[in-house]
């Protein structure tokens, strides 16, 4: 018998900590600390989580019960018909940005994301959660001499800082091998831009500006997953996937302000405002996946990844320079369990390896007026250590991206990264035994 007031109480749970992931990323929103998150709508989240995240971004054709995977709700179906499984995660990132010989290093951290799954019969299961839809953090600036005056210098400064956040409702539903699912999503947040000139002149006024973004809407996701099986006792078989998202608008309200600041004063006096509200300037692109794993033995897990994002169709991006193209992205993932009915702990682990690559969706501007952008490399590695219940994980994950621009005056960026997840996996709705 399923005990509603178990899930009632963990939904509860998840709400809270939901709130708490929302306050963390838009209120401190740090992140992530990448001036190239000053275009587009930032550096985008892709849905992952830390297991996903060692396996190199698989989602369209991932299907196992111990991962909840919300790229494909198709893969709702493949949790235990008698377990309730809550997954979140911390994550902590290192990035060192070079320009030339000027280099910088930052280290920061927040909570990642929170989401549950559990069935609600043999066939049919769901889901739901938050999750960074992308996010904004970075400070930089330069200091130029002034125009026909060698001796007089100004400063220019950026610093950007929000988060927009993916709130998630999805089910899933099971017929023979074929799983069909969908999300329904509500994205929200903000992103505040500034920009500030300070002239290095005696009595100067000093102009300000600052750009708020808001941004709420409704977006969804379709999945498939097909499941060919070769051998069920040996647990060996083929998972084909496939997704599919709608291009769907946002309502947006853009505010622009401009302030004067003097010399030596950090008070802003307001010179104009302006807002424009839109319903349909901004929007969710359409996206499509696919991909395939392959099992054996249900010791050894190998797959690929595919995706699109028509990211070249969001007029709304196209400022300040930049402006966005589509994006692709190809990921490649295994994961090997030494002894899945071992003793040790290490034998019953889940070591996990995972390889990407994708291109920039924003272009943004570069020395002598032009675009460009950037193709980014990921390696990652990770362990999924069971607990003493044998059912529950701690999930570590460790990553390495390179953002290697496509014009060598641009910034390079290295990132190291740390993600831990806990994976709470609790048999709730098996029949009590009476002697």
């Amino acid at each position: 018998m399923i005990q509603w007031n178990k899930i009632l109480g963990r939904v509860l749970s998840v709400g809270v900590l939901a709130g708490l992931t929302t306050g963390s990323l838009v209120a401190q929103n740090n992140s992530d600390r990448s001036p190239y998150s000053r275009f587009g709508y930032g550096t985008l989240g892709l849905r992952q989580t830390a297991t996903t995240r060692a396996l190199g971004g698989l989602g369209a054709g991932l299907r196992d019960g111990l991962i909840v995977n919300p790229a494909n709700p198709a893969s709702y179906t493949a949790v235990d018909s008698m377990t309730f499984i809550m997954d979140l995660a911390v994550s902590l990132r290192g990035s060192f940005l070079e320009e030339g010989k000027q280099k910088d290093r930052r280290v920061l951290g927040n909570l990642d994301y929170a989401t549950i799954l559990f069935p609600i019969s043999h066939h049919l299961a769901v889901s739901a959660g938050i999750m960074p839809f992308s996010t904004v953090g970075y400070r930089f600036g330069s200091l130029e001499k002034l125009k026909g005056d060698s001796q007089n210098t100004y400063q220019r400064a950026y610093s950007g800082q929000g988060s927009f956040n993916d709130v998630y409702l999805g089910i899933g539903g099971r017929i023979g091998n074929v799983s069909l699912g969908a999300n329904a999503s509500y994205v929200f947040g903000y992103t505040i831009h500034e920009r500030q000139v300070v002239l290095g002149t005696e009595g100067a006024s000093n102009p300000f500006y600052r750009t708020q973004l808001q941004l709420k809407g409704f977006k969804a996701d379709f999945g498939l997953q097909y499941q060919l099986n070769f051998d069920k006792k040996k647990g060996q078989g083929l998972t084909f996937g496939a997704t599919f998202s709608p291009e769907m608008k946002l309502r947006s309200e853009l505010i622009n302000q401009h302030f004067i600041s003097a010399e030596n004063s950090s008070r802003l006096v307001p010179e104009s405002s302006d807002t424009v509200s839109s319903r349909t300037l901004h929007h969710v692109p359409m996206s499509i996946s696919f991909g395939t794993t392959y099992r054996h033995n249900e010791s050894f897990l190998v797959g690929y990844n595919v995706s699109y994002m028509q990211w070249s169709k969001a007029s709304g991006l196209i400022q300040d320079g930049a402006a966005p193209r589509d994006l692709y992205r190809i990921g490649l993932g295994a994961e090997w369990i030494p002894d899945t009915r071992g003793r040790g702990l290490f034998a019953r682990s889940r070591y996990r390896f995972g390889l990407s690559g994708a291109n920039s969706y924003m272009l943004v501007p570069t020395v002598g007026s032009g675009r460009a952008g950037y193709n980014e490399f990921t390696a990652s590695v990770g362990v999924g250590i069971p607990l003493i219940d044998r059912r529950s994980l701690v999930n570590i994950t460790v990553d390495y991206k390179y953002l290697r621009p496509q014009v060598s005056s641009m910034i390079k960026e290295h990132a190291l990264g740390l993600t831990v997840g806990i994976l709470f996996n609790e048999s709730w709705f098996r029949k009590a035994r009476i002697n």
